[in-house]
């Protein structure tokens, strides 16, 4: 795909609930550098976001924000959704009222997919939807909500308004021009549940020159990256540490990575109830810079989450060429194939037994690290956004 003739727009919708610097997903990450990378393809992007803008935390400018407030998300109702759509139409209108090359939601939240189809509307441009992973109950139609809610008890009046939300999550998916989903997992539950046969398979890249393997001590014995959150499997990372402790009392665990409050109280209760305190560090959210040396200095990253559609948590790890034990989920097989070690989801005693055979056996530990970095160089931003362009333009 080479550069277009001239610099062009597109608005991109990326509505969410996390901040720079507190707690920041694989999503965010992800649109910072395809952003990075389309304006080296001579598009800037505009991007409908929550107050205050991500950038502020990042410190630096590489997109023009379109501000929607600072609404409830995910939205609650039908009126927290007419809340974020008033202001998108406001902010579409104020910031870009020539029509942009794409409209480019960036995710399959209704935040995201509903008001990138009110631009699609308001500015005349094609709709671009980036799957992750789909969340089937997400995107129920209308009519079917209605009656299996009725059929459980619910008030009409009250399945009515609970099945609004995924109803029009679903109508503004069904009109996106161009489906692009991050692993064949994931696009596979974009037929199943959405009915869209024709869906790109592009994954993400990797800035393998930042994430890179460096000659450090091994202060940890295992590190895992993400939200903590349930969706990523702490508790059977903790339950499973519990065991490789009682072998082992002196392994080191490091958690990095943000969470709500009441997760990260949640998690170190759970930690101290299993008398993990000297064991686990909880180092929240570290600058980039921090998180290669912490990768680098552990012998093990473990990943044990229950639900993904890319996970660049594990991309990036590889990139440090860590030896990854991951959760045998079929996005992350599909992706990281032979160059990890895998353990049925949610089982923390398999886990257990695969951190404590990987820690003994040093060859076995590196020749995983060797893989995951060959394979980690295959990834690139570059090539992620040159392959979207082409469906962009050949839709």
């Amino acid at each position: 795909m080479r550069k277009v003739g001239r610099r062009q727009i597109i608005v991109g919708t990326f509505i969410h609930a996390y901040r720079w610097g507190v707690q920041i997903r694989g999503d965010e990450r992800g649109y910072i550098e395809k952003v990075k990378a389309y304006s080296s393809f001579g598009i800037d992007f505009y991007t409908l976001e929550r107050h205050p803008s991500m950038q502020v935390g990042m410190g630096e400018e590489l997109y023009t924000s379109m501000d929607v407030g600072n609404p409830a998300i995910p939205p609650d109702g039908v009126g927290d959704l007419l809340w974020i759509s008033l202001n998108t139409v406001k902010a579409g209108v104020r910031r870009y009222p020539t029509r942009p090359m794409a409209i480019y939601a960036y995710n399959q939240d209704i935040e995201n997919v509903w008001t990138g189809f009110i631009l699609k509307v308001l500015l005349g441009a094609p709709l671009v939807i980036i799957y992750h992973q789909i969340r089937p109950a997400a995107f129920v139609s209308f009519r079917r909500g209605v009656r299996d809610r009725v059929r459980r008890g619910f008030h009409p009046a009250r399945a009515v308004l609970r099945s609004l939300l995924p109803g029009l999550n679903r109508y503004a998916a069904s009109h996106a021009d161009v489906h692009i989903a991050l692993s064949e997992a994931t696009r596979k539950d974009v037929k199943r549940y959405l009915g869209i046969e024709k869906c790109a398979v592009i994954g993400n890249g990797l800035d393998t020159s930042k994430f890179r393997p460096l000659e450090l001590p091994k202060k940890y014995d295992a590190a895992f990256l993400g939200r903590l959150a349930h969706q990523k499997g702490i508790d059977v990372l903790l339950q499973a540490w519990k065991v490789v402790v009682l072998q082992n009392t002196d392994a080191q665990l490091v958690l990095l990575g943000g969470g709500d409050p009441d997760d990260f109280a949640l998690y170190r209760k759970m930690a101290a109830d299993l008398e993990l305190e000297r064991n686990v560090t909880f180092a929240g959210f570290v600058s980039d810079d921090e998180l290669v040396k912490l990768l680098n200095s552990s012998k093990l990253f473990v990943f044990p989450s229950r639900q993904e559609g890319f996970a660049q948590a594990v991309s990036q790890a590889m990139g440090c060429g860590s030896c990854c034990i991951l959760s045998d989920i079929p996005s992350l097989k599909e992706i990281y194939g032979a160059a990890a070690a895998f353990f049925p989801v949610n089982q923390s005693d398999l886990l257990a037994g695969k951190i404590l055979e990987l820690l003994a056996d040093n060859g076995e530990r590196d020749r995983l690290a060797k893989e995951a970095r060959e394979l980690a160089l295959r990834f690139s931003w570059g090539s992620t956004v040159s392959r979207e362009l082409d469906q962009i333009i050949r839709r």
